[in-house]
């Protein structure tokens, strides 16, 4: 990773591309939809392109208002280009990750050194939390970099040297397109970043840099259009399910039961950033403590970056609803001072307690991880510790390689190192672990089992047991779902033969139901498919 065998300013460039196609780009389409986003989204985009509608998100041909187009705008030509895959619905959100990445290259390389911002990207493409958002079909990935490509040109107007207009303006042009990504909380985390940063640098000119009024202007006129046609097709409908209730209601109460304790974010960030998560301790402030404390000593680009990590994680603390995903505009900035702090130790080899102490709290960091795969997936995942052993295996052992390196103070190595680490933890679980998740957090299996079952046109239907994946990946064909036995029998009443998916816990309940005779067809993780046939047919309820 030495700087100086980068031949050219494309060279960090092409490296971070070569990084990505280990991390976010490989058998970025293996993994079938999982949770509830994935395959919403994906479906919503299929539907916008096939019915040419750019202003209203459709799903099941009705309008979902609770997310902004910018993700299915992406989506949607690569749909036309490519089809509708999994892999294709993926590819959006990866590109935008290696953009997010390489803003950070290109900031870090402005203020400090090509070794610092090479570094912070390198960080950021090897963060395992970052790359799996990377490879998911959502909205938290484009928001991310857009936020961080509006936010590099910024802080390079802000603390470089004067910066033509018109860069400012393309900052927030994009800053527009991440208020198109995800909605006003965008405008809000930029006005916060820059208002503290202000605050805490005194020097007075921030404001007058950054073109702020300006800038105000250009992002409004990129995110009003969507927001007025949207407004215009849909009433006041619009208004209620995106501004009070996704964003009003979302960040003042718990309305979708997201809810985590205040310092739920402090425990989020450390497993985003794995495996630099335990490098983390190089940011402390070092002795003698009082000067690293007074932020007026500080370098203001470090200064800027803190503002720019610490003010989203501030804000969504304070929300009623907290998912980890949130403070993914954190990450850029933490990648880039942690970079810069690392360059720092490669280019003047200085070895003390500090870098000591890093050393220890990686180590013990990537052992509690090695330690945790096999005991979560062995509860999670039914009898596959062996899998967790692996995953472990592919965490831990360069971990041990990397810290004796550094304890040789070879710091070089050891990042480069640790950098391998990501690669390979990444690579491990999307060539062992995706089988795993695959059958757990997803229904595609079974879902494709039941649609050949029941090409006759026997309805589908669970009982207890609800997954946004069976709905995607059987066409929206479950019908209902029963949530007792009485109703599922009258239901059989009405269609004395149908095809029920549930999950293996169930089976017993199914069992105690005399009138009903089940086959089991098919079976994946928890899940069984199952065919139930009425053995004493009743005459239909009026």
């Amino acid at each position: 990773m030495s700087h100086k065998s980068l031949l050219g300013k494309s060279g960090p460039f092409i490296l971070l591309i070569g990084i990505s196609l280990g991390t976010l780009f490989f058998r970025i389409g293996a993994l079938p939809f999982i949770g509830a986003d994935e395959c919403r989204y994906a479906r919503i985009a299929q539907e916008m392109n096939q019915s040419k509608q750019w202003v209203t998100p459709l799903l099941q041909g009705y309008p979902w208002l609770e997310k902004p187009p910018l993700y299915y705008w992406i989506t949607m030509p690569i749909f036309r280009w490519l089809g509708v895959s999994e892999m294709s619905a993926r590819l959006g959100p990866a590109l935008c990750a290696l953009l997010a990445a390489a803003s950070v290259l290109w900031l870090g390389w402005k203020l400090w050194s090509r070794l610092a911002g090479l570094l912070g990207g390198t960080i950021l493409l090897t963060a395992t939390g970052f790359c799996a958002y990377g490879r998911a079909a959502s909205t938290d990935m484009p928001i991310t970099a857009c936020f961080t490509v509006a936010f590099a040109v910024l802080s390079a107007a802000l603390l470089k040297e004067k910066t033509a207009f018109w860069k400012v303006g393309l900052a927030y042009v994009s800053l527009g397109l991440a208020v198109l990504a995800k909605g006003p909380v965008a405008v809000i985390l930029a006005a916060g970043i820059v208002v503290l940063f202000w605050a805490l640098d005194e020097q007075g000119d921030s404001l007058k840099r950054l073109h702020v009024v300006w800038g105000t202007v250009i992002a409004i006129a990129v995110a009003f259009p969507w927001f007025w046609l949207a407004f215009k097709e849909n009433g006041f409908s619009f208004l209620s399910i995106f501004f009070i209730n996704q964003n009003l209601a979302r960040y003042l109460s718990d309305v979708h039961h997201h809810e985590a304790p205040i310092y739920y974010f402090l425990a989020i960030l450390p497993g985003l950033l794995f495996p630099w998560s335990g490098w983390l301790p190089a940011l402390l402030p070092s002795f003698p403590l009082r000067r690293s404390l007074d932020w007026r000593s500080w370098d203001r680009g470090a200064l800027f970056l803190t503002c720019w990590a610490v003010f989203p994680v501030l804000f969504f603390s304070l929300s009623g609803s907290k998912l980890p995903g949130y403070i993914l505009p954190s990450l850029p900035p933490v990648a880039l001072l942690l970079g810069r702090r690392l360059a720092d130790w490669v280019e003047s080899r200085r070895h003390g307690s500090a870098q000591t102490a890093a050393a220890w709290c990686y180590l013990i960091f990537s052992i509690a991880v090695a330690v945790a795969f096999p005991i979560v997936l062995e509860r999670n995942y039914g009898n596959a510790w062996r899998t967790g052993v692996w995953l472990g295996a592919a965490a831990l052992l360069p971990a041990l390689l990397a810290f004796c390196f550094a304890r040789r103070r070879n710091y070089r190595a050891a990042i480069k190192t640790t950098a391998a680490q990501g690669v390979l933890l990444v690579l491990a679980v999307t060539l062992i672990g995706f089988p795993l998740l695959g059958a757990y957090d997803s229904t595609r299996g079974i879902a494709i089992q039941a649609l050949a079952a029941g090409a006759d046109g026997e309805p589908i239907v669970t009982f207890c047991y609800f997954h946004h994946t069976l709905n995607y990946y059987t066409d929206y064909r479950v019908g209902a779902n029963f949530l007792d036995p009485p109703s599922l029998l009258d239901y059989a009443r009405r269609h004395p033969r149908f095809l029920l998916v549930t999950e293996r816990d169930r089976l017993n309940d199914l069992a105690r139901i005399s009138q009903l005779s089940a086959t089991l067809l098919a079976q994946q993780g928890k899940v069984r498919l199952l065919r139930i046939t009425l053995l004493r047919p009743q005459t239909a309820l009026r």
